[in-house]
């Protein structure tokens, strides 16, 4: 039985939490919060405790994993604690706010025997997953072009989106899905360049385009939170090949990503033919998510399919975004 303590107790919190709580071979042992408004609700669920004392939690040698859902500002801090106390850490996206924090963690995580994985979910979603996985058999051939779009009203599952310096605004913290998932489909980008606008509710770059530059191709990011009230969650990936296009559509049955049944299609486009709608074997996400690091701490095993190389590639994307955003000019990815 591996038992599991999650930081955190907000939206994302519980969701792994419940996650977690529904694999057989696995015990929630107990969630960490600063206060009981959420934590207590969510330990009374699981049918565990909560606390809000780190260091003793850290130093139960009973708890095998950690699953940081801390606000970003807090991950390294909490990463470099629960790895130094011999657990294993699966870390909510994303890696870090800053290039120093993402770099050490970086070389934290190569220097660990522990298994640290970063939970960039559309790695884990059917969808994505399908489409990554036509791309990477050749089916539309090279691909050269990429869409994708993530919308949604302010959000108002969390406080912290109105500190844009506590989640680095729309641009980091909600479009670093996105330029993972094109960072996984086209590979290292080079250059990236962006236009947008400042929230007033936030302070920080909330609706924004991202133009990525991958040498032979490029992809374009559009997305944010300040679509109206009456706007749900929407989002897509589009990539367009040598001999085919693929997109993927999602659009919810409310404002938040989890509300009601909306649209959830991919659509392969060959050079002949008609187009042909993909039947996709649905899960749940963030279920595949924690399976997956559970399976990579049970086996011994590194966390490749989202490892934090990946992670802080994402991250650097976002950064880059961010100073182009306020200098006004294209930016360059470093090696």
């Amino acid at each position: 039985m591996l038992r599991v303590a999650v930081l955190g107790a907000g939206f994302m919190g519980g969701t792994h939490a419940r996650a977690y709580h529904a694999l057989s071979d696995v015990e929630v042992a107990s969630i960490y919060a600063q206060s009981d408004r959420r934590a207590a609700p969510l330990a009374a669920e699981l049918g565990c405790t909560w606390t809000d004392d780190l260091d003793r939690l850290l130093g139960d040698e009973t708890i095998a994993a950690v699953d940081v859902c801390l606000p970003t500002p807090e991950h390294r801090p909490a990463t470099e604690a629960a790895l130094a106390a011999g657990k294993h850490v699966l870390l909510e996206k994303p890696l870090a706010l800053t290039a120093e924090d993402a770099d050490a963690l970086v070389a934290l995580a190569a220097e660990t025997d522990q298994t640290f994985m970063v939970a960039h979910v559309l790695r884990f979603w059917p969808e994505y997953v399908e489409l990554h996985r036509r791309v990477s058999t050749g089916e539309v051939g090279a691909p050269r072009s990429g869409l994708a779009t993530r919308r949604q009203p302010f959000p108002a599952w969390s406080d912290l989106f109105a500190r844009a310096d506590l989640t680095g605004g729309a641009v980091v913290d909600m479009m670093i899905h996105d330029y993972d998932a094109l960072n996984w489909i086209f590979g290292a980008p080079r250059a990236v360049t962006a236009r947008g606008h400042r929230n007033p509710r936030s302070g920080g770059w909330d609706q924004v385009q991202v133009l990525i530059d991958y040498g032979n191709a490029s992809a374009l990011v559009d997305g944010g939170m300040m679509m109206p009230e009456s706007y749900p969650f929407s989002s897509s990936l589009q990539v367009l090949g040598e001999r085919g296009a693929l997109e993927y559509h999602f659009r919810a049955g409310g404002r938040s990503v989890e509300m009601g049944t909306g649209v959830n299609d991919l659509t392969v486009y060959p050079v002949a033919g008609n187009p042909v709608r993909v039947a996709v074997e649905q899960h749940d996400p963030y279920a595949a998510e924690v399976a997956y690091f559970v399976a990579c701490v049970t086996a011994g095993r590194p966390a490749t399919r989202a490892a934090p190389e990946d992670a802080r590639l994402a991250l650097r994307v976002a950064l880059a975004a961010r100073d182009s955003l306020e200098g006004d000019t294209p930016i360059l990815i470093a090696d």
